[in-house]
């Protein structure tokens, strides 16, 4: 018998190598925060943004209310907003009374991370 006998011998015997596993397909993520994708935001047209009536559904806060409050979680040096921005501010209202918002009232908290939340789109 020769090799090539051999081979054909093995090859009809189901030796196979074994199907590769495909990983299933990624879902896309539509991005629901107000940045829409975008890596930033210009403050004034954030603020803008604010005034929308979805972000009244979620805080109960009225229009005024939400400026004072972005204003009051946003309103540093700058003229860009990014979501880390936002991410950094939802941070320092979970540390509660230690954070860099220890002189909010606890219902402008619990406000302020609703509207963090609609910010964010989660």
């Amino acid at each position: 018998m020769s090799i090539s006998e051999k081979k054909r011998e093995l090859g009809d015997r189901g030796i196979r190598e074994k199907p590769g596993k495909t990983p299933p397909p990624k879902e896309e993520k539509k991005d629901t925060s107000i940045f829409g994708g975008k890596p930033y935001m210009r403050k004034g047209d954030f603020m803008r943004e604010l005034k929308d009536q979805k972000f009244y559904k979620t805080t109960g806060l009225r229009e005024k209310g939400r400026i004072e409050l972005g204003k009051k979680l946003f309103g540093g040096f700058g003229s860009y907003i990014d979501p880390g921005e936002a991410k950094e501010a939802k941070r320092q209202l979970e540390l509660g009374r230690y954070g860099k918002f220890k002189d909010l009232s606890l219902s402008e908290k619990e406000k302020a991370k609703k509207l963090i939340k609609e910010i964010l789109g989660e």
